[in-house]
């Protein structure tokens, strides 16, 4: 399986080793599926950042048109 080094200060690899403890799993499978759900919490909310600005677009024109800007 294809794989990748990462540098961690010893504090902050402390703290991963006490993380992979706490919850009874190696700190491989920790780091893992910690930048796992991060990549897939970000892209989600990119998605719907997407999706909102899009949604905003196509309803600006009927709301500036039931709004005027004096109205606003």
């Amino acid at each position: 399986m294809p794989g990748i080094t990462i540098e961690f200060t010893e504090e902050e690899l402390a703290e991963l080793r006490a993380e992979a403890k706490e919850q009874g799993v190696a700190i491989k499978r920790l780091a893992h599926d910690i930048l796992t759900e991060d990549v897939v919490r970000r892209r989600q909310k990119q998605r719907f950042v997407e999706g909102a600005s899009k949604y905003a677009r196509e309803i600006m024109a009927d709301f500036e048109e039931r709004f005027p800007a004096g109205l606003r």
